[in-house]
């Protein structure tokens, strides 16, 4: 296994957990029990990384590795795949930019005089967030008061 672990720059771990999941199989064993893998298992586990590279999970790789590629129906389904994929990282790069959105409106919070309320943490807090004070934790509400919130 070592070979192959240090040849694909993968950890032991990963080598066993692609074995139990039916992506890789070492073409035999030696007479102590060692798994050994061949140029096949380097070009199997190749694949495996490059298409884990390509947003593709291991459940998808292993449907991938099983597929007969000169089967009339197999580019219909990769094409099919692939368009779940991007469509779902469409959908999560919508999420991100939403996410950057809210940061970047944070970060703004904070530009002016520095005092003792940050007005980027009284944003993410709703109205009846505890904050915490030399005095212990009060209400956010009795906190806010005479606090102006620009959106």
């Amino acid at each position: 296994m070592g070979d192959l672990t240090k040849a694909c720059g993968v950890s032991d771990q990963a080598v066993r957990l692609y074995e139990r999941m039916g992506l890789l199989r070492p073409v035999g064993k030696t007479a102590k029990g060692y798994r050994i893998y061949d140029a096949g298992s380097v070009e199997i586990m190749q694949f495996i990384k490059q298409a884990q590279r390509s947003g593709f999970n291991l459940e998808e790789i292993g449907v991938l590795l099983h597929t007969d590629i000169q089967d009339d129906q197999a580019c219909a389904s990769m094409k099919e795949l692939l368009d779940r994929k991007i469509h779902a990282l469409a959908e999560r790069l919508v999420e991100l930019q939403r996410t950057k959105d809210v940061l970047q409106s944070l970060r703004k919070a904070c530009d002016g005089e520095p005092g003792p309320m940050c007005p980027a943490f009284l944003r993410l807090c709703v109205p009846n967030c505890a904050v915490p004070d030399r005095q212990g934790v009060r209400s956010l509400r009795a906190t806010q008061k005479g606090v102006r919130h620009e959106d």
